[in-house]
């Protein structure tokens, strides 16, 4: 018998859970490759180490933004050494069940299918990211009563209303945790002519930005590089500075929940005032995101206890229980 594995490819983190629910690959979703050769040198945290210390020789490169591929031949070596990682080998030939963006096309699912595959995959299913995160989280979606999942990752949100087992109403928005990042960077860029890495900028709206309203303000200094001079350099950003960047992007996540709740029918509407929505994936975390949600929709909002993890998760139980779960599986085998 081949071995199963659960797989969440995404723009910000690759996790792989075996039918147990071990978690055996949690990674970023990057790759360090040789601007010489071009030859994969590093996958994940080691790749992003790699870059900082070898930016001559190595470029530091993403081969998923916005849920899309964007380099499928990065993609194929990112997975293959992701499934390696986590015990499978070519000879192994592994069952995979993908966790895919509700707004994916057939053919960007044939595209992620034929990268499984290459990476060593002999079966290649897909599930839903939203209904992964509902099973994760032990929501009971195959039951009459609705319930809903707003899935905020690093890229994408994903937003889907259930009821007796599938998606009533699916709803996405290609924007996530990492674009409240760029728009960060980018102002400091546009304004303060100071240049800052990934990390910087993210620390930075983790301590500043919100969603909630009516915010205490408050200041932080950020240390970076002058744009015009190249010379070590900080500025203090204030919050009230980056609330205008930052509130377009979030209102657009929450639009995408709001959409959703508009086009369900009645009736589930009224059983998700009385149960609320699952506010998943690590972009959700974003400090008061969940209070906007709630007022913006209606719908009490409870966050996921597993944040990132519980779609892959609820993958992974789906693997262990094939049978009493396949109605999940929602597009399985695209050649």
């Amino acid at each position: 018998m081949s071995a199963e594995f659960a797989l969440d490819f995404g723009t910000g983190s690759t996790r792989i859970a075996d039918a147990s629910g071990d978690l055996l690959v949690d990674e970023p979703t990057v790759a360090a490759v040789d601007k010489d050769t071009g030859r994969v040198v590093a996958f994940g945290s080691e790749a992003l180490g790699l870059g900082t210390r070898a930016a001559g020789r190595v470029a530091v490169r993403f081969p998923v933004r916005n849920g899309q591929l964007v380099d499928l031949g990065l993609v194929e070596a990112v997975l293959a050494e992701a499934l390696r990682r986590a015990g499978a080998s070519r000879l192994s030939h592994p069952r995979v069940l993908v966790c895919t963006h509700v707004g994916a096309t057939r053919v960007q699912n044939r595209a992620l299918d034929r990268a499984v595959r290459k990476a060593g995959a002999k079966d290649v299913l897909f599930i839903a990211h939203p209904t992964a995160c509902a099973i994760g989280e032990g929501i009971a979606i195959d039951e009459p009563t609705g319930s809903m999942v707003v899935d905020v990752g690093a890229g994408t949100t994903d937003v889907a209303v259930f009821a007796l087992g599938g998606i009533v109403v699916a709803s996405s928005c290609g924007r996530g945790g990492d674009d409240l990042d760029e728009a960060v960077r980018s102002y400091l860029v546009r304004r303060r002519d100071t240049l800052v890495d990934r990390e910087t900028a993210r620390a930075t709206r983790l301590a500043l930005g919100t969603a909630a309203p009516h915010p205490v303000d408050c200041e932080r200094e950020v240390v970076g590089r002058d744009a015009r001079s190249g010379r070590p350099t900080n500025t203090t950003v204030r919050r009230a500075e980056l609330m205008p960047v930052l509130g377009p992007l979030v209102a657009s996540m929450i639009n995408a929940a709001v959409r959703a709740i508009t086009e369900a029918p009645p009736e589930l509407v009224n059983d998700l005032i009385g149960s609320g929505l699952l506010l998943a994936g690590g972009g959700g975390l974003f400090d008061g995101f969940d209070q906007r949600l709630a007022k913006l929709t209606g719908v009490p909002v409870r966050i996921a206890a597993g944040a990132g993890r519980c779609a892959v998760l609820g993958a992974a139980r789906c693997l262990a229980l094939p049978d009493g779960l396949s109605y999940a599986v929602s597009v399985a085998r695209i050649r």
